[in-house]
């Protein structure tokens, strides 16, 4: 597979879980009207625990498309007055950091996931649910955002200018 059909298919992924946060923010604003529809009927429907699982798989499914847009604040003021030729270590050493780091992250989330599911652990509110899926959405997440700093800082090696320095407007950093 090539480079560009592998970028174009991470892309891809990027951008179905960026639909599938906003997917999560609309089942949270229907879950809170179906709340105050049914307490206007006089009945008594929680869904506050839903909503909570539903924000969580939507901010960490987000993570990556906002991510390689631009769309995360960047502190540049160290390599933006950076001489061009240390420029380019700061933001590979910047990558690095943040690869291992939320690669670490990625990990134990996915093992924590992995031991709610063999536990049986269920939330604790008045909906049953097993806790391995909404735990399902952030490890996912994480582990999504972790390819896409390795896939980012792959272009900063190659000297090409990285979509996390793109701003919102298309301009580049």
């Amino acid at each position: 597979m090539g480079q560009g059909m592998l970028r174009r298919g991470l892309h891809a992924l990027y951008t179905l879980c960026g639909y599938a946060a906003a997917a999560f923010l609309a089942a949270i604003a229907v879950v809170t009207l179906w709340q105050i529809v049914a307490r206007q009927i006089g009945m008594a429907i929680e869904t506050t625990e839903i909503a909570g699982f539903c924000l969580a798989a939507s901010t960490f499914l987000a993570l990556a498309h906002t991510f390689v847009n631009g769309g995360h604040v960047r502190i540049s003021l160290v390599s933006q007055f950076a001489p061009p030729h240390l420029r380019r270590a700061v933001e590979i050493w910047c990558c690095a950091l943040a690869a291992g780091v939320t690669g670490y992250a990625a990990w134990q989330m996915v093992l924590f996931t992995l031991q709610s599911h063999d536990f049986g652990d269920l939330s604790p509110g008045m909906v049953a649910m097993p806790l391995w899926i909404p735990q399902s959405g952030v490890a996912f997440g994480l582990v999504v955002l972790t390819v896409a700093i390795a896939e980012q800082a792959t272009l900063v090696i190659r000297g090409q200018a990285p979509g996390y320095a793109t701003n919102i407007d298309g301009t580049v950093d």
